[in-house]
């Protein structure tokens, strides 16, 4: 798994705060979304082997903020084309890119969430646009609690975020 503090995380991107002239051309229309799932590092160090029950969060996790872009009227998601497994960074992310612009995304969500401590945890969000491959939206949250709660809080938040940032993207346009 990768580290989400690296500055390099998804290389060769470039960063832009509106979504790109092709995707502005449905403004009255459903965003088409794409989102794939996202990866996990835990190096809290703690004792006891995690891997079974943080797999079974993340999946929950993703299964949530699939749920809250299809319920989402404003929002059409496209299925993942790399599920599970999406590689992060390199010349795969542009083949996803691609892949889920001809799929019909506008958007790819990709990300990650990092346990630094017992206590700490860290999302990486970042919104692609796929016809400009360029940055729409990237965010760091941290969240406190390892337990199933903690996990629902900060999905409900991440989503709740995510959404409004795209729709604020759009709407600049």
């Amino acid at each position: 798994m990768r580290a989400l503090a690296t500055a390099g995380l998804f290389t060769g991107l470039g960063s832009s705060s509106l979504i790109s002239d092709a995707s502005a051309g449905t403004a009255g229309h459903a965003l088409a979304v794409s989102v794939d799932d996202f990866y996990y590092r835990d190096t809290s160090s703690e004792p006891t082997d995690q891997t079974a029950v943080h797999e079974q969060r993340l999946r929950a996790f993703m299964t949530a903020l699939r749920n809250d872009v299809t319920a989402d009227r404003r929002f059409e998601l496209v299925l993942s084309s790399c599920a599970p497994n999406c590689p992060t960074d390199g010349p795969a992310l542009r083949d996803r890119l691609r892949a889920a612009s001809q799929a019909g995304a506008q958007i790819l969500i990709i990300g990650g969430v990092h346990k630094m401590s017992t206590l700490v945890q860290f999302a990486q969000t970042v919104a692609i646009d796929t016809t400009s491959q360029r940055v729409v939206f990237r965010k760091y949250f941290q969240f406190r609690g390892d337990n199933d709660e903690a996990w629902q809080r900060a999905e409900r938040f991440v989503s709740e975020e995510l959404r409004d940032r795209l729709l604020e993207s759009r709407s600049q346009q």
